[in-house]
């Protein structure tokens, strides 16, 4: 890279975290410094010839239909009382295990994210359910806190994901299969935390058993059995299985390609809906979920465009392949590379929101990875994995100001404390994908996915 691109490449850098400390939006901000970057290094009809043809170039995408039919059915879901349902069915079925209303809010919150596909909304609609629940149990904030944080990260990884669905897109992976190699990990990963959850609750057990006489000792129940039960809505869980085979058991089993499958979820999602909802309403709650689905669309989109002047510029720049041709050239071991690839994607996590990070880090990551003769469907999932981890990682992990925001009393300080055992949890799991790659790649080499 010549002295000049160095220079512009720090200069949009530094641009773009400014535009985020005013708390522009993150695909503006993308944008505007990309368009920056582009005057510097060419002109100003260069730049205004990329802002202009890029939004068209990210959106002329067919596959990208795909995204706006996947919220649509996430957000009528949630309209028809799903993903409430799949709560409560979780919270039936768990209280009288060790932390029964921490383990429900995991699996609750697992259904929910997979249905929104948005982990930062995930967090902010369990966040006052789950941590009543979880607190009058027994437990304290910082294990409400842990569990509905890292729940939130779940939808990155179940099925439908759009953060997937974005990396098969920008990566030129098979999008089917990235959603069918999600479910093994998705499904690790919600182990891994009841695992951890359950493995706090025994130690304050066990502190609270030994301390009986220290009046500030946490009230702590082996069990949450005493708790008012939740009513089961077994017709909700099974519309919401039924949603789940119309989009990702089609293209299992080939029938469907991604986008095909996401329309057939869509219309099961809205079929449902009509049904569980009062003639009266039908209107209102259509009206209603059309005018979320089209905002999440249209924010969606606007990150796509800004990344892509973003990236474009990075291109420009020669920035890309010079870090590809720098890490190859310097001859790690394979594994070494991997890891400090999936670690630069925790400092982005202090910025930016899981889509952004894929559709920044997938172009730069992917071709330096893919070198090392990797598979790029198991790439995908480390990748995004690892984006979302960052959500929950300190100092800035996005995940857990929005839980401190939603819920009163709950400190930033007590909320990284509770997240800090599911970050290990995730260390883990990550060890254990890296290490079992069949995790990841038996679905799709089992199924017929395109």
């Amino acid at each position: 890279m010549s002295a000049e691109a160095i220079l512009a490449v720090c200069l949009v850098i530094f641009t773009f975290l400014g535009f985020l400390a005013t708390r522009l939006h993150v695909g503006l901000s993308l944008m505007l410094s990309g368009i920056l970057g582009i005057i510097v290094l060419r002109s100003l009809d260069a730049a205004v010839g990329t802002a202009s043809n890029q939004p068209y170039s990210a959106a002329a995408n067919y596959s990208l239909t795909i995204i706006p039919l996947f919220i649509l059915m996430g957000v009528l879901a949630v309209r028809a009382g799903l993903a409430q349902a799949g709560f409560d069915f979780s919270s039936r079925a768990l209280r009288k295990l060790p932390g029964g209303s921490a383990l429900a809010s995991i699996a609750g919150s697992g259904l929910f994210a997979a249905v929104t596909g948005s982990s930062v909304a995930t967090v902010a609609t369990m966040a006052k359910v789950s941590t009543d629940a979880i607190t009058k149990a027994g437990h304290g904030f910082k294990l409400a806190a842990g569990v509905v944080c890292a729940g939130g990260t779940l939808g990155v990884l179940i099925p439908p994901s759009i953060v997937l669905v974005l990396y098969g897109i920008v990566a030129s992976e098979s999008i089917g299969q990235l959603l069918l190699a999600g479910i093994g990990p998705g499904l690790l990963t919600i182990l891994a935390y009841g695992v951890t959850a359950m493995l706090i609750v025994t130690i304050e057990n066990r502190r609270a058993k030994s301390n009986p006489d220290v009046t500030s000792a946490p009230k702590v129940q082996t069990t949450d059995s005493n708790q008012k039960k939740p009513k089961l809505d077994f017709v909700g869980v099974a519309f919401l299985t039924v949603i789940f085979i119309a989009s990702i058991g089609t293209i299992y089993m080939g029938i469907a390609t991604p986008t095909e499958a996401a329309s057939f979820g869509a219309i099961a999602a809205l079929l449902v809906t009509l049904i569980r909802v009062r003639p009266p309403k039908w209107l209102s709650a259509l009206k209603d979920s059309m005018t979320e689905a089209i905002g999440l669309t249209a924010m969606t989109f606007l990150l796509m465009a800004g990344a892509g002047v973003f990236t474009y510029f990075l291109a420009l720049s020669g920035t890309s392949s010079a870090l590809v041709n720098s890490v190859v050239s310097a001859d790690f071991p394979p594994y070494v590379v991997l890891v400090l690839c999936l670690a630069l994607l925790l400092p982005l996590g202090m910025f930016l929101d899981g889509i952004s990070m894929i559709l920044i880090a997938a172009p730069l990551l992917h071709p330096i990875l893919t070198e090392y003769g990797f598979d790029g469907i198991w790439l995908g999932v480390l990748i995004v994995k690892v984006a979302e981890m960052a959500l929950i990682t300190p100092p800035v992990g996005m995940n857990a100001f929005v839980y401190s925001g939603a819920v009163r009393g709950a400190g930033l300080g007590t909320v990284f404390r509770g997240i800090v055992p599911f970050i290990v949890a995730d260390v883990a799991v990550v060890a254990v994908l890296i290490m079992a790659p069949d995790i990841v790649t038996f679905l799709p080499e089992l199924s017929a996915a395109q």
